[in-house]
């Protein structure tokens, strides 16, 4: 007889929870999903190509998520090495466009949605002053709220080098806020 044979799990044994369908995840990721895309720096004009591409291959790889990360991690993996591969083709056919072209208002007033434009104006300059490193953490970390282990899982980084990078960009868009709103009040 086994030495364990007898031996009963000290807690029961809980099933996983049962995986959502994939309508369920495409309706609760796809405005995150565009939204990281974009600040990743995909050209408006290919957010629903790259959003396409995304969703294709969750759909195609969803039966072998093994549940080792949360389901976001997972799919932000796979929206990371999207834009990273549309990002490269673009280098190799430069044509920028803003996010301020692309900014839809919302139902607000004209001023709420001109606020909107501008702040879509100000994040476009400054992460476009980002090498590629420190803006898929800052739209990673800073805009998507992704923990910085998962980053740095993600992104094959060091998780204290993540948390050095946030650092770094928290005081760069403090000072470039700061800026910002010194040439604002002298207008």
């Amino acid at each position: 007889m086994p030495l364990l044979a007898h031996a009963q799990p000290s807690t029961p044994l809980v099933p996983p929870e049962p995986m959502p369908h994939f309508e369920q995840v495409f309706r609760q990721y796809v405005a995150q999903v565009c939204r990281s895309l974009r600040t990743m720096g995909v050209s408006p004009e290919q957010v629903d190509d790259a959003a396409q591409e995304v969703f294709l291959i969750v759909h195609d790889k969803f039966a072998e998520f093994e549940g080792r990360s949360k389901l976001s991690t997972w799919i932000y993996a796979i929206t990371y090495r999207v834009g990273a591969n549309y990002r490269a083709k673009a280098r190799r056919q430069p044509r920028l466009t803003s996010l301020e072209e692309v900014h839809v208002a919302s139902a607000g007033s004209p001023e709420q949605a001109l606020r909107g434009k501008e702040a879509a104006r100000f994040l476009e300059h400054f992460c476009s002053r980002l090498d590629d490193g420190m803006r898929d953490v800052f739209v990673l970390c800073l805009l998507e709220g992704q923990p910085c282990v998962d980053v740095g899982a993600l992104l094959g980084m060091n998780v204290n080098t993540v948390y050095s990078k946030v650092r770094i960009l928290r005081e760069d868009l403090r000072a470039a806020l700061a800026r910002h709103h010194r040439v604002e009040g002298q207008r």
